[in-house]
């Protein structure tokens, strides 16, 4: 299984987020609701800024996309909740 990337990210306060594009290696994401627990406040942003990350597990056991805490979509878009 080939590991989902992350088509935009709108959490541009995050530390690998560097124009709305997430540097993280993998995310993870979890909570009750879809939640990047990989999110880091800073206000320097770095990572591996030569790739665009991916999603690795997810927590989400509601998820349609969760399959044996993996996501199977084919890219996800991260943004605020509840905005």
């Amino acid at each position: 299984m080939e590991m989902p990337k992350i088509a935009m990210c709108d959490m541009t306060e995050c530390f690998y987020n560097a124009k709305k594009v997430c540097h993280a290696p993998a995310i993870n994401i979890g909570s009750d609701h879809p939640l990047c627990d990989t999110f880091m406040k800073g206000g320097m942003h770095g990572g591996a800024m030569d790739m665009t990350g991916s999603v690795g597990a997810c927590k989400v056991d509601h998820c349609r996309h969760n399959t044996s805490f993996l996501c199977s979509a084919q890219s996800i878009k991260v943004g605020h909740h509840g905005s």
